[in-house]
This record gives C-alpha cells, structure tokens and sequence, in this order.
C-alpha cells in the first residue's frame, strides 16, 4: 500500500528541478537573498536604543521561498533579539506570506498583496487580550540594501517602533 501511495504521488506532482524557471512572483523574493548587516532603532514609549542586526537569507528548498534568520542587538531587556522567517508566495490567494519567530514569544503570519522595491506586510491579532497590529515598511534598493520600519499597535496606539537600514 505504501508503494503504490509514494507512486500516486510521484505522478500527481510535479517535479521542479533547479533548472526549471521560478513563477514571477517567486523570482521577486530573490532580492532578499544574502547576508544584510546594519544599525538602526528600537523605540517604544520614550525610550529609544541603538540597535545592529544581520539579516541572513537563502533560497529554501526547490527555491520556492526564502527563509532568513534575524539577529538584533541593543533591544533593552533582552541579550539578543532572534527571529527566524519564511517568505513565500501563495497562488490561491495572490499574496506573500512572512511567517516570523521570534524569541519574544511572537509567531506572526506578516501578509503583503504585491512585492517589489517596497513593500507593506501586516500581522493582525491579538495581545493581552486586546486588538493589535503589526505594520511592517520595508524597502529594498538597487543598492543591495534594505530599509525597513516596524510600528506595532495594541488597541490602536503605537507602543513600539523598530527601524533599520542595512547593506548586503
């Protein structure tokens, strides 16, 4: 049962191989692929920090999407601030997908309609019981570099903004 399970299988899906042409919106991703090294800052409320990050991506399996890891430091109250991610894009639904994890204990599905030099990703939920949001700029330069402003809100107010510029 199980062969003839793993051959249904091999002939329902199709097989892509590197040489294969990525769909448009897949190839878009790719200007986020490499390692980025910047500074920027981290304010929330009326305290404002200094912050360096590397952002570090590859092309994941079959180069469907990219997936990255995060790393910041200067955020007040933690050692190193530590995010992995996953882009991709969603067909059905004609959006990007940015899942997020972080070692705050955030898990976020980021969503953009349309990926380009900019680009507006937003994560609605909740916390503490109350309505938030995550708004997330990002802009990536024919330079090799990234520029991104992250402002999240609980019940409608701002209560932290994180920004940041970095080159490959």
């Amino acid at each position: 049962m199980k062969t003839l399970s793993l051959a249904v299988l091999a002939v329902a899906i199709p097989l892509t191989t590197h040489a294969d042409p990525l769909p448009k919106q897949v190839e878009a991703l790719e200007p986020l692929v490499g390692t980025f090294k910047g500074t920027g800052t981290m304010t929330a409320g009326k305290d404002k920090a200094k912050v360096d990050f590397t952002l570090a991506c590859k092309r994941t399996s079959a180069r469907f999407g990219v997936q990255c890891t995060f790393h910041v430091t200067g955020v007040p109250g933690l050692a190193a601030y530590e995010e992995s991610d996953l882009f991709g894009y969603e067909p059905n639904s004609d959006t990007y997908h940015w899942y997020a994890i972080t070692n705050a204990g955030e898990t976020h599905d980021h969503v953009a309609k349309s990926f380009g030099d900019k680009v507006q990703w937003t994560y609605t939920g909740t916390q503490d019981g109350k309505p938030m949001k995550e708004v997330v700029d990002m802009e990536l330069g024919k330079d090799r570099s990234i520029a991104f402003r992250s402002e999240t809100f609980l019940a409608g107010a701002s209560v932290a903004v994180l920004e940041g510029k970095a080159r490959k």
